[in-house]
């Protein structure tokens, strides 16, 4: 039904067409390849040469004229405009990353490397639950802020755990036959700044944008935890991890899916009180 009546449309357009043809003295009348512009309060003609078309909403019907034949043609219309539009930023969605540390220095310990990681079970998954967007240029750039959540798992590839002593964490080894698992997990609380720009592709049916900044994170808790068998250790006393971290972050992507990226500038753990380690995150981003 609602095709037959965009036909019917589409023939009445093509009338209209034909009718100026014949009527090329008067000024008010519609010459040909005419665009008739349907919208809820107003009708609009515009064109040229040998087309009709008629736009009803998303919808476009095309007469076009081949001398003595017509050529009815049913589609969507995939015109874009995008003047006026407001800045959309990409920070709020679902992050899902690969954790590791670069620049391990353990030079303070006489046992090396008690923290290396597994980086393939190492993950982040981050919670962006608020976005905050300032435009800069148009609908193309802006600015990018938010807040979010983060929660980060170190898998330890060597059968260590840590502890917190007096002055700084030490290693401890486990010797347990049927140990399974050894980690550390820290959770943040995340503020982004960044800068970002959007490219119009495919005929602007979409954007490929790419924005750049500053992360900076509050850490919420900590806590290692080993499983062997059947019994899971946990340790929740603070381990002198870092109470604010501060990470250089890039992200790229099309529309909702894309690629992210974080470096930490400083140390996982407090000057002198642990290994130095710089974490650092690379992973997919779903925006909302």
């Amino acid at each position: 039904m609602k095709h037959f009546i965009i036909i019917l449309l589409a023939v009445a357009a093509f009338s209209i067409n034909l009718k100026a043809q014949e009527s090329s003295s008067d000024a008010k009348s519609v010459g040909k390849n005419q665009e008739l512009v349907i919208t809820k309060d107003t009708v609009k003609l515009s064109g040229n040469k040998d087309t009709t078309i008629v736009r009803i909403g998303k919808n476009d019907v095309k007469v076009i004229t081949h001398g003595n034949n017509t050529e009815i043609l049913l589609g969507k219309n995939k015109t874009k405009k995008h003047h006026g539009e407001k800045f959309e930023g990409h920070w709020q969605g679902l992050d899902l990353g690969f954790n590791g540390f670069d620049n391990a220095d353990y030079s303070m310990y006489e046992v090396a490397d008690f923290m290396s990681v597994n980086q393939g079970k190492s993950h982040e998954v981050g919670l962006n639950l608020w976005n905050l967007n300032i435009g800069v240029y148009k609908s193309y750039i802006g600015l990018v802020s938010g807040l979010g959540f983060t929660f980060n798992d170190y898998k330890f590839e060597n059968p260590y755990t840590i502890v917190k002593s007096t002055n700084r964490i030490e290693p401890v080894a486990l010797s347990y036959d049927d140990l399974s698992k050894t980690k550390l997990s820290v959770a943040y609380l995340n503020v982004p700044l960044l800068l970002e720009f959007q490219i119009p592709v495919n005929q602007n049916a979409g954007r490929l944008y790419i924005n750049a900044g500053i992360l900076g994170s509050v850490k919420l808790g900590s806590h290692t935890k080993v499983k062997h068998g059947g019994s899971k250790d946990k340790d929740y006393s603070g381990l002198n991890i870092n109470s604010f971290k501060y990470d250089a972050t890039a992200r790229i992507g099309y529309q909702g899916i894309g690629l992210y990226a974080k470096y930490s500038m400083n140390s996982l753990f407090q000057n002198g009180k642990g290994p130095d380690l710089t974490p650092f995150t690379i992973g997919i981003s779903f925006g909302i």
